[in-house]
């Protein structure tokens, strides 16, 4: 549900009202089955065949809109830079690790997609006026043998940029380099079983990163998940819009960076916080070379590109960075969650463990919650509020919308 009524939120009350949020999210007014029956799997899959095949968009880029995404393929839309929200698509209540778990959205030339399903084969859906949503696919590529030609693979995360949309999930990647007419396919273990280093690939949750139209460049960045202290994990770039990949060499962040709390670019840096994000690592050159550690002055963090700036937010303050190098304080009491600006300095706010939206005007000094929405009660483990924000130029919105 909407509030129509915007609630002004100092600093001390954000929190309080995140505090709220939480406890009625880990609360839910009925017991969830422990496991989802075969009825409600069904009724997942057949949710998805009833979407429209895509491919055939066009993109007519001109009015600014966010796009925001959360489990059960919950799609939120606002067209007046945040002020007031939507919800334009919903697929199926489940759980965070399923056919409609929804992890990111991306964006590029005039069109948004939203990646949907983990540890089960995936769907992207697609809009060029964030209205109306199909699958991103025209149906002529069938990414998956023997399978209906809407179902794309396992995916962690989706990434735009010059008109592609690059997924990665486990060791399987793919992209589609025209909105959706054709796919490919590439497979990490498959094609790096023999490196030439000699190094041994073990990677386990890959997320696709774009680097900017300098670049071109897609990178994928996994998960170490090797028994011993986890080191930074296994790095990939794709210079060809995702066709192809090659394994870049780590060994600054294979010796220095304990695991990975963030990766994010603004264009021009890459940057990398560590598992606590006590330290951060950059790169000029869309992950060829690194500098670091450099000390963020702050833990238990999570990493957002706000304008040309990373910020860093955690339960006890926040700090900002435009080189990834030097880093300063940002008001209190800036919420957990993913932070986005638009091109004005507007700040939205989403996070897994709430189910509202927050807006700032002011730099992230006060926040009003402009939006909220009741989450499923049938099978919902995990965490059910919204997990990411873009921010792109889409068609005007049709007749009677």
């Amino acid at each position: 549900m909407s509030k129509q009524k915007l609630v002004r939120l100092r600093p001390v009350a954000v929190m309080t009202a995140v505090l709220l949020a939480l406890g009625a999210a880990a609360a839910p007014t009925q017991a969830a089955p422990e496991k989802p029956t075969p009825e409600f799997i069904q009724a997942g899959l057949d949710r998805r065949a009833e979407i429209p095949l895509g491919g055939d968009f066009k993109p007519d880029p001109k009015e600014p809109a966010f796009v925001a995404v959360g489990a059960g393929g919950r799609i939120l839309l606002s067209r007046d830079d945040g002020r007031t929200w939507k919800q334009v698509f919903f697929g199926h209540p489940g759980s965070d690790h399923g056919t409609w778990a929804t992890s990111s959205v991306a964006y590029t030339d005039g069109v948004f997609a939203v990646s949907i399903g983990w540890t089960q084969p995936g769907t992207w859906l697609a809009s060029e006026d964030g209205e109306r949503w199909r699958h991103l696919t025209a149906g002529k590529t069938v990414l998956a043998p023997g399978k209906d030609p809407s179902v794309m693979p396992t995916l962690m995360g989706l990434a735009g940029g010059k008109g592609a949309f690059v997924s990665a999930g486990y060791t399987e990647m793919a992209a589609s380099p025209d909105l959706g007419q054709t796919f490919t396919k590439f497979n990490i273990s498959q094609s790096f079983k023999n490196d030439p280093l000699g190094r041994k690939l073990n990677t386990h949750h890959v997320r696709p990163i774009y680097c900017g139209d300098a670049s071109g460049r897609f990178l994928a960045v996994g998960d170490d998940r090797t028994p011993e202290n986890p080191r930074f994990g296994n790095l990939f770039a794709s210079d060809d819009l995702g066709k192809t990949w090659k394994w870049l060499e780590t060994k600054l962040l294979d010796e220095q960076c304990r695991g990975r709390r963030g990766c994010e670019t603004n264009g021009r840096l890459v940057v990398v916080v560590d598992a606590l994000g006590a330290n951060a690592f950059v790169s000029a050159d869309a992950g060829d070379t690194w500098e670091g550690p450099f000390p963020t002055g702050i833990e238990r963090v999570m990493l957002s590109v706000v304008g040309e700036e990373f910020w860093l937010v955690g339960p006890k303050a926040a700090r900002a960075s435009a080189d990834g190098k030097t880093w300063r304080d940002l008001p209190a009491g800036i919420p957990a969650g993913k932070i986005l600006a638009s091109p004005g300095g507007t700040l939205v706010n989403v996070s897994p463990s709430r189910n509202t939206i927050l807006r700032s005007e002011d730099g992230g000094r006060t926040w009003t919650e402009v939006h909220s929405f009741t989450m499923e009660t049938q099978y919902v483990h995990g965490s059910q509020g919204l997990r990411d924000v873009a921010f792109g130029l889409i068609a005007p919105a049709p007749a009677g919308k």
